[in-house]
Parts: structure tokens; C-alpha cells; sequence
């Protein structure tokens, strides 16, 4: 039984303080519905006081803890420090606001009985209000495609927040996983394929009440530096810098 397994989840927040008091009523639970999973909120340098405001919330229960990092290191470096020194056999992450509801974990941590490392994709999902916005949308496909064709992967969605592994993947990945932000999900599938790690998806529906805030010009930017970070994952990987035969 999954309630059976030990889990983690990280959960990276920045700048999410307005969204403190739901995310902890959806952690406890969580933690109520399976008492094995331990969670881990990181807080990723904020400077609206998010992670004190975690601690003071989520200070009744014993097993959520909160981290707060100096200064802002991008989702992957949170998702690292979250990870760090973990027992748990089951280690999962979701975006910090809950972009997808905690219902997730049990069809993530069940498909990890068969696979070294489980991904949530949108295209399996039906979405609410039609999905992504259109621009968002358009340009999200393009970085997928672009991505799976320089990287040699083959995934309809790399960059849904909701992944989980097991310890003994995670530890390989995570040891010679460099990126920080944008094309950090892209870096771990490529990884998977290089280390021969078996990959999961399942369905993931983005909630109804998430909202999209990127601007116009922050997608173009990010768009831009998505780019970048692929070319480099290309570089490292040329000049052996992930040392995968170690």
C-alpha cells in the first residue's frame, strides 16, 4: 500500500506569502491522509517573509519542516536543498503554489513501484478554462519541441511542476544535475535517458483556481534563457562535464 511507503515532498516557494494559509490547510492534509510522508517547504531567498510565515503555520506538525535559503537560487536549487540528506524511499516535488492539488501524490507515488522516475504531463489531462494561456502555450510547445529535439528525449510535457523519484535515482541524478532554473526539468529527463533511468507520466491538471502572472516580455526572457540553458546542457555533455560513466 502506498500509505506503507515512505515519502517526501519539496515543496519550492519565492515571494508566496498570499498563499500561505491554503498551501498549509492542503500540507496537513496531506500529512493527515498518509502520516509516512514528510514535507518540506523551501523557501527560496523571498523577501515578503514567506518562509517565517510557513514556519509559524506549520509549526504544529511534526512532519513538515520549513527551509529558508539566504538568497534566490532558482526551483532547482531549492528542489536540491529539499532533497538533501533524505531517508525517504519516495522523493517528490510540486510547484510551491500547488499548481496541481495534492490528490496527485498517490497516482505519483503508486507509479514509482514501477518506474525509476514518474513525471506529470498537462497533455494527458483534460484542463480547466482551456488550459494555458494561448501565448504561454505556444511558446511552452515550442521549448518542448525544441528541447526533446536537441536533447534526444521524447516527452509531450517536460515542464509540469510534479516529479517524483526513487532515493536511488535521485542520488545519481541530482549528484551531476547542474541547471538551477528554467531548463532544470529538461536537464533531469536528459539525464534519465543517459543514465538508462526508467520514466513514468502520468496525468496532471493544473487547478482551476491557478492563475497565470508571466508577463509578456518575462515569457520572451525566459524564453531566451530556456535556450541557452539547452545549449549548455548540449556543452556539458560534450565536453564531459556530467561525468555519466563515473
Amino acid at each position: 500500500m502506498t500509505s506503507t511507503l515512505n515519502q517526501r515532498l519539496v515543496l519550492p516557494v519565492h515571494n508566496e506569502r498570499h498563499l500561505v494559509k491554503d498551501v498549509s490547510e492542503s500540507v496537513e492534509e496531506a500529512i493527515r491522509k498518509n502520516p509516512q510522508l514528510r514535507v518540506v517547504v523551501v523557501d527560496d531567498g523571498s523577501e515578503d517573509g514567506t518562509g517565517d510565515a510557513f514556519r509559524r503555520q506549520l509549526k504544529p506538525l511534526k512532519n513538515a519542516e520549513v527551509k529558508i535559503l539566504p538568497k534566490n537560487g532558482g526551483k532547482g536549487m531549492a528542489i536540491r536543498q529539499g532533497f538533501h540528506g533524505a531517508k525517504e524511499e519516495r522523493l517528490m516535488f510540486m510547484d510551491g503554489d500547488l499548481a496541481y492539488s495534492i490528490d496527485h501524490l498517490t497516482p505519483l507515488a503508486e507509479s514509482l513501484n514501477d518506474y525509476d522516475v514518474v513525471i506529470g504531463s498537462r497533455s494527458m489531462a483534460p484542463q480547466a478554462h482551456g488550459g494555458l494561456p494561448a501565448r504561454r502555450a505556444f511558446l511552452g510547445w515550442g521549448f518542448n519541441r525544441l528541447a526533446c529535439y536537441l536533447l534526444g528525449i521524447d516527452y509531450p510535457d517536460t515542464q509540469a511542476g510534479l516529479k517524483g523519484f526513487q532515493r536511488e535515482a535521485a542520488e545519481r541524478l541530482f549528484a551531476k544535475q547542474r541547471l538551477t532554473d528554467f531548463a532544470f526539468d529538461v536537464e533531469l529527463l536528459y539525464l534519465c535517458r543517459k543514465l538508462g533511468l526508467r520514466v513514468g507520466q502520468i496525468p496532471a491538471q493544473v487547478s482551476g483556481r491557478h492563475t497565470y502572472k508571466t508577463s509578456r516580455v518575462k515569457l520572451l526572457c525566459d524564453s531566451l534563457r530556456c535556450f541557452k540553458e539547452l545549449l549548455l546542457i548540449r556543452w556539458w555533455s560534450w565536453t564531459g562535464a556530467y561525468r555519466l560513466r563515473e
